[in-house]
């Protein structure tokens, strides 16, 4: 479907696959012609004549003649199998990477909030979909990663890290259409861009759509590889009844049986596979819509060429196509309702209220034994769905990037996207360039696959920053993996030449290409070593978003949170002072209640999983009036002063930042205060906020947000929920004000 008809066309070949590693896609003689197919795990049978090589092509000896060894042959065996191990090789390694210190960098402000959100489902047992924080899939899954592994940052990041570094394996799926090295060569840009790798250690749902869209797009490209070679492995049978046996025998007992094509079954199964993937990613974030208008735009460029290449009749393939669907249209009917169920309920189950936050406190789980309800819970997820899809694209008036008009805004948004893909994409983006033009115009018939993610990429390119409200260099990731596939095409045109001038003993060509090959991985290596590790809070903003707080709050909150370990029960640990904090609005639904929360973030999350006793004043006045002062002061740096007054030598003064480039924030912390084990798993559990809370809160809760959703308008009025509009009303303002500085 998606992938590109005209691979069955053959590449130009290198003569020696196991010499180098890198036979060509589909091999220069086609299995229904040969009875036997290349050993690069590229079995996909071709439909076309056999194929000349290429006249640029190299003669190269067999290295059995030469007596020359494949290179690493003897600890990564050869052809497919060497392949195999590599990928995997590369798939572990960047797992670990991800995994590395992945709880060490302070919550960002989009990841607190989310992360608090769900440690209130937990609590309430109420969900529902708020899509200010985007799709609901990682709220779901980090209720059982809390629930595991406590209430951590680590916790918070394992989802999008374990899915980054799983995506090198996602290349074996492209295996019928690219070459060995150009499959390894994908995995690693996967494995260890340092964009990629920023954000996969991000609780964020970036990585998680771009992922989840990603594989979809391998089993689509599957499902088209297995529906093409069952065609032409049913005429080998009825031609050659031994090709097929004698291919497979030769792959018996290693593990390129795992890339053996012949050993896919149904088109369909990788399909609906794919289908579940794309509904998962609508689950992870609501731009997974954009990845179907992409896919939808290549697909037209990619068709356009197929029907106008030369020697062929686009009319007869679309005359073909539709007579396959008129004769069987039971078949393909009965598939496409499947992957309508697949997608319904993957929805349902994601995006559905849960508890308290449902029509009448029945959410989905209790709808199921009570079928009258379900019409209720289904209609409330779809209008909170059609919310959230109006917020995120009914288009927005206002100019980003604090410009006059939407064109200087979105040029300023473009520009910035470039400034990241420069300096932590930079091979990556310039080798996609290269592969795609190689690959195009220098390679003889161009392959559809990598025209298709070419296409995809450069779109991503020229339409996120249009799309953006906030920059954050996240966005880069959505145009990253696509373009992975002509990078890698690129990458591996490169390791070919050093091959080429290894062999023919030009010192110069090889020279250069090491050259090159050094720039590019020392660039990636070292912005990866220093954005990832080394200053994750402090790097500039083509990596870090400006909502990130500066590494100094690290030792802070883990001092703020063994001082209120060691603190009286039901004593106030925390006082915010001054009104940059603080709002007094005791009954809000967010906690610490009393606090600007937007923009105090990522203070609530800390301040409510570790179970802190927060209260706030807003003057001096209220202050003064205090019997006592808790053990720790937090304000804004303007209030420093009157705090040195009031709170002496009594209290140490700290500071840090809460945003990148706002003013600083001071934290006072009792110099007597007792202080608990610093490296306890958990906080103290006798006070007024234990989680989770008793019965008769939880029911409280619910009662409470049964009544909120009595005083909302009607839901067909498809207006957005209160909460929801002030959420988005209080984060624009605080985004405002760090624009301009504060």
């Amino acid at each position: 479907m998606v992938a590109a008809p005209d691979d069955d066309s053959p590449a130009s070949t290198d003569a020696s696959g196991d010499a180098d590693g890198d036979s060509a896609p589909d091999g220069a003689s086609p299995p229904d012609e040969t009875g036997s197919g290349p050993d690069d795990g590229s079995t996909s049978p071709s439909t076309s004549p056999a194929a000349e090589p290429a006249s640029d092509a190299p003669e190269r000896s067999d290295p059995a003649s030469t007596g020359r060894r494949p290179f690493l042959a003897g600890p990564l065996g050869t052809g497919p199998e060497r392949t195999l191990r590599l990928v995997l090789g590369v798939t572990v390694l960047a797992v670990v990477l991800r995994l590395l210190l992945l709880g060490d960098r302070v919550q960002h402000f989009d990841e607190a909030r989310v992360a608090w959100w769900t440690l209130e489902f937990m609590r309430t047992g109420s969900f529902e979909y708020r899509y200010i924080i985007h799709g609901p899939f990682i709220q779901h899954v980090n209720t059982l990663l809390f629930s595991l592994l406590g209430t951590t940052d680590f916790a918070t990041r394992l989802l999008p890290a374990l899915v980054g570094g799983l995506l090198p394996l996602t290349a074996l799926l492209f295996r019928e259409h690219l070459r060995r090295t150009e499959l390894v060569a994908l995995a690693l840009f996967l494995g260890f861009n340092p964009v990629l790798l920023y954000y996969s250690r991000f609780s964020r749902s970036t990585v998680l759509v771009a992922g989840f869209s990603f594989v979809a797009f391998g089993l689509f490209v599957r499902a088209f590889d297995a529906r093409r070679a069952r065609r032409t492995m049913g005429r080998e049978v009825v031609t050659d009844g031994a090709g097929v046996t004698a291919r497979t025998a030769t792959a018996t007992g290693t593990l390129s049986n795992l890339v053996d094509l012949d050993r896919t079954r149904s088109a369909a199964l990788y399909a609906h596979v794919g289908v579940f993937f794309v509904a998962l990613a609508f689950a992870a974030k609501e731009n997974a819509l954009v990845y179907l208008l992409c896919w939808a735009g290549a697909g037209v460029l990619v068709s356009d060429r197929l029907l106008s290449t030369p020697g062929t009749d686009g009319f007869d393939r679309i005359e073909a196509a539709v007579e396959r669907v008129v004769l069987r249209p039971g078949h393909y009917l009965a598939h496409a309702l499947i992957a309508l169920g697949i997608v319904v309920v993957v929805t349902l189950f994601f995006y559905a209220p849960r508890g308290g936050a449902a029509p009448d406190g029945v959410g989905l789980f209790a709808a199921l034994g009570q079928p009258g309800q379900l019409p209720a819970v289904v209609d409330a997820t779809v209008v909170d769905i059609q919310a959230g899809l109006d917020y995120w694209f009914g288009g927005s008036t206002e100019p980003g990037c604090n410009k006059d008009n939407l064109v200087d805004g979105y040029a300023c948004y473009l520009g910035r996207f470039m400034e990241s893909l420069a300096l932590y994409a930079g091979p990556l983006a310039t080798l996609s360039v290269v592969g795609f033009i190689a690959d195009r115009y220098a390679g003889g018939q161009p392959r559809g696959l990598v025209m298709f993610a070419a296409f995809w990429g450069f779109a991503s390119v020229v339409g996120y920053p249009l799309g953006t409200d906030i920059y954050g260099a996240w966005i880069v990731v959505n145009a990253l993996l696509p373009l992975a596939i002509p990078a890698a095409v690129g990458a591996a045109l490169l390791y070919r030449w050093g091959v080429d001038a290894y062999r023919e003993d030009d010192g110069i060509s090889l020279l250069l290409v090491l050259v090159l090959a050094l720039v590019a991985t020392s660039a990636t290596g070292y912005q990866g070593v220093t954005g990832v590790y080394g200053s994750p809070e402090e790097g500039p903003d083509s990596l870090v978003q400006y909502a990130q707080p500066d590494g100094d709050w690290r030792p802070l909150l883990a001092e703020m949170r063994a001082v209120s370990g060691a603190n009286d029960p039901g004593a106030d640990d925390v006082l915010v002072h001054g009104s940059y904090y603080v709002d007094g609005d005791e009954s809000a639904v967010r906690t610490p209640a009393c606090i600007r929360w937007f923009k105090a973030l990522p203070l609530p999350w800390y301040m409510d999983k570790d179970r802190m006793q927060v209260t706030c004043t807003n003057s001096t006045a209220e202050l003064d009036a205090r019997q006592s002062t808790p053990p720790v002061v937090i304000a804004r740096a303007s209030h420093a002063e009157e705090l040195d007054q009031r709170l002496g030598e009594n209290y140490r003064k700290e500071t840090a930042r809460i945003r990148r480039g706002a003013i600083t924030t001071v934290v006072y912390i009792e110099r007597s205060a007792p202080r608990a084990d610093m490296e306890r798993s958990a906080p103290r559990a006798d006070t007024k906020r234990s989680a989770p809370r008793a019965d008769i809160d939880r029911a409280a809760s619910r009662s409470a947000v049964r009544q909120s959703r009595a005083d909302r308008p009607p839901r067909a009025a498809l207006q957005a929920p209160a909460d929801h509009r002030r959420a988005v009303r209080e984060v624009r303002a605080a985004r405002a004000g760090l624009d301009a500085g504060g």
